[in-house]
Parts: structure tokens; sequence; C-alpha cells
């Protein structure tokens, strides 16, 4: 009776044994484990996880295990690659720990980190900076190449006339609007960075958070460079 009543304690977490687009987008690695749905413990099958997207493409939050770290995602298909049985845990535990997520509010966030330890984020959607005040999102995000083909056009189409300003703008505004990620993510991969990973969370304070309680020895790039007290003695 006790190995019977032990044997329904345990689930198994789906890991994901190959990776397809929509993973690779969130930043999945293989080995990556699938233990939460919206926050509830998960120990379905691949059919159970498609089950929970039923149909019209709803946004759900996939929290997975990547060794000991756990973080969530926000996806809008279960098709994220080939699943394979993962680790053995306890459900009657886990339901007890568990907290429900409502995606609502939340969006994505990309991390990347370069060799020093230093980091930088952005949003996979343009954020509303990036919509009202484009130019002032380029410099806020040191991407300089963009901004200068922005005022080049000004300077261009100035003298043709206004009208021709405002159409040009509207249309630069569009194209630099739908593409300001991608700048972002070629931007900071020429500097050295590279995806560390994805993270669902509603504010950017929040993902600071998670980074410096996951990452303590990570720093922001645009965080000042903490003073070395030896360098400053041998300076003396």
């Amino acid at each position: 009776m006790t190995d019977s009543h032990d044997s329904e304690k345990k689930g198994y977490h789906l890991a994901l044994k190959s990776l397809e687009v929509g993973a690779i987008a969130l930043g999945l690695k293989v080995g990556d484990e699938l233990i939460a749905v919206n926050g509830l413990p998960f120990d379905g099958s691949t059919q159970d996880l498609h089950d929970r997207f039923g149909r019209g493409a709803p946004t759900i939050a996939l929290t997975f295990l990547r060794g000991e770290r756990k973080f969530v995602v926000l996806s809008n298909t279960p098709n994220l690659g080939a699943w394979k049985e993962g680790r053995e845990y306890d459900t009657e535990e886990a339901e007890q720990a568990a907290q429900r997520i409502i995606p609502d509010g939340m969006i994505n966030w990309e991390v990347y980190r370069d060799a020093n330890g230093v980091y930088d984020i952005q949003t996979q959607k343009p954020s509303t900076m990036a919509i009202a005040l484009t130019p002032l999102w380029y410099a806020q995000m040191r991407l300089w190449t963009p901004l200068a083909i922005w005022a080049a056009t000004i300077i261009v189409t100035l003298p043709i006339g206004l009208w021709v300003v405002v159409l040009t703008q509207t249309l630069a505004w569009s194209y630099f609007w739908n593409t300001a990620p991608e700048f972002f993510r070629r931007d900071r991969i020429e500097r050295g960075m590279s995806l560390l990973q994805v993270i669902a969370a509603k504010n950017e304070q929040r993902v600071h958070q998670y980074i410096k309680r996951e990452f303590p020895d990570m720093r922001f790039v645009y965080d000042p460079i903490p003073e070395d007290p030896a360098a400053e003695f041998e300076g003396l």
C-alpha cells in the first residue's frame, strides 16, 4: 500500500530533446524541462500540452527548469519541438508550492550577455517608446546606424517639401518600428553579446530583479562600472 501511495505522488516533467523555430525564438535549449502551465504543475503528455492551448492561439505562461534555475516564457503555440520524459518530481509538493500565473500584462524580454558578464535587455515586441518616439528610442538603445538613417531621410527630403518629409517619415517610422527588435539583436551581437535567455515579466524592473537573483555576478550595461579599490590604491 505504501509503495502504491508513493507512486501516486510522483510525476515526470517533459524535457525538450529537439527544438523547433518557436522554441528557438523563446531562447529555449535542449534539456529544458516544462514544469508548469500558467503556474500550475504539469506532468502530462505532449497531447495534453496541445489540449491546454486549444484553439485560437492563446498566450500561455510556460515555466521551465534549466538545471536548477526556473524561468517563465510566454508562448502562443505548443509546437516547440520533440519531447522526452524528464526528471521525476513529487506532484503533491509541487501543487502545494504552485502559484497561478496570469499571462495578461506580461511580455517576453530577451536578455543578452557578453563574456564579461555585462547584460542588456529588450522586449520581443517594440516598446511604447519605440512606437511613439522612435528616434529617442534608438538613441536610448545606442542604435546609432538606424538613427543616422532616420536623420538622413529628413535632411535629404526637407528641401523637396514638407509633404515629402511627412510621407518619408511615416514610411520610415513603419519600417523602423517593425524592425526595431532585429536592429537591437544585430547590434548587441556585433558588440560581442549573445542571447542568454528569454524571460516573461510584467515590466523591466522585474527582469532586473530576476537577473540579480539568479545571476548575481552580472551587471546591467548602463549601470556604473564599480570602482576597483586596488587599482585606485596603485594609482596613489
